[in-house]
């Protein structure tokens, strides 16, 4: 998969989690929360998505880590290093 891959599906999965929010021009060095309106709900709900879609399973404690784009990128690049 390659990093424009797996950003679409980042992106897609954040639209899914929050319905509505416009992730067009998401920055991806800010967190999701300072960008649009997610709630801790809402971000919960990304992840177990996110965890779905990639088939993989991401503790509680790494969740801060997916709280931006970039993070996601680099976090899920680093326990997938064939993912990009």
């Amino acid at each position: 998969m390659s990093e424009e891959e797996l950003k679409r599906i980042v992106l897609e999965t954040l639209t899914q989690a929050a319905p509505g929010s416009d992730v067009s021009e998401i920055d991806p060095k800010i967190s999701f929360r300072d960008q649009i309106e997610i709630d801790s709900i809402d971000f919960m709900n990304f992840v177990l998505l996110l965890e779905k879609r990639l088939d993989l399973k991401i503790p509680e404690i790494d969740y801060p880590k997916l709280s931006s784009l970039s993070g996601c990128l680099a976090y899920v690049n680093s326990i997938t290093p064939t993912v990009l």
